[in-house]
């Protein structure tokens, strides 16, 4: 048996972070990558976040599993010994998976959480969040190639799932799009980004400087939001957060989202 650092990388791993291990035939038994991104904004507290994507035959488990917590200790130690989690995906019916995990030390304490908002048709039934004073929301100018690569950039920090510019171009053209940020004169406050269908709504991302949360800028851009998709007679806006992240779940909660299933596990360890 032979572990190795494969020609191409593992899923979006790099290659320096990616291994295979071959049998003694050669036949491929095992690979795995990891894929990690600094989120100072979005998890400040441990910002370094690892994710490990592995699938083995069981004789090859272990070392694979060796190789790659070796490999984010060592990716820790190049970012500057920022404080780390290294996890890795599992579906909630996947208990094999789950055992084999939690066996090697990872806790099940995270996972991706959906919630669902009803939009109401009728706004005058909901109580208004408003900006704080002095703050004044705008629609994004996304026209550009250049303006919406800036701002898949500026979200990218807060967390939001790498995307293309082709997406987002994409996703302009749906029934549902909302692309707003909020300012205090020059300064720069937070954003918002919503896609969806006259059925359902999803918010991609919400997203405030960590000099402005607590203050109800993200319950203020969620209802903009709500203005619009009831004018929409949209019925439904979704909304998901991995569950370490307490300031989103809190804030979803207070802005009347119901908290609906745990999509899947982030099995994982402080590193």
């Amino acid at each position: 048996m032979r572990i190795y650092h494969p020609v191409r990388g593992v899923g979006g791993a790099l290659r320096e972070n990616s291994f295979a291990i071959i049998d003694d035939a050669g036949v491929e038994i095992g690979q795995g990558g990891l894929e990690f991104r600094v989120l100072r904004k979005m998890l400040p507290e441990r910002p370094l976040d690892i994710e490990m994507n592995m699938n083995a035959h069981p004789v090859a488990s272990d070392t694979l599993f060796g190789a790659l917590c070796a490999r984010a200790e060592s990716i820790k130690t190049e970012q500057g010994e920022l404080p780390a989690r290294l996890y890795t995906r599992c579906a909630i019916d996947d208990s094999e998976r789950h055992e084999y995990f939690t066996r090697m030390g990872f806790d099940d304490f995270d996972g991706d959480e959906l919630f669902v908002l009803p939009v109401p048709q009728d706004m005058s039934t909901r109580r208004r969040n408003y900006s704080p004073l002095g703050t004044k929301g705008i629609d994004v100018e996304l026209r550009t190639r250049t303006r919406r690569e800036e701002f898949l950039l500026s979200l990218k920090e807060f967390g939001c799932v790498e995307h293309a510019s082709e997406w987002l171009e994409e996703r302009m053209k749906d029934p549902v799009f909302i692309a707003r940020a909020m300012y205090n004169g020059s300064d720069f406050v937070g954003q918002m980004l919503v896609t969806g269908t006259q059925n359902e709504a999803t918010l991609e991302m919400i997203c405030v400087e960590p000099k402005w949360r607590g203050r109800g800028v993200a319950s203020a851009m969620i209802d903009e939001a709500l203005m619009q998709l009831s004018s929409q007679r949209v019925a439904y806006l979704c909304a998901r957060s991995v569950r370490r992240n307490k300031s989103a779940m809190q804030m979803f909660k207070r802005s009347g989202f119901d908290w609906v299933r745990t999509e899947c596990y982030l099995l994982g360890r402080d590193l």
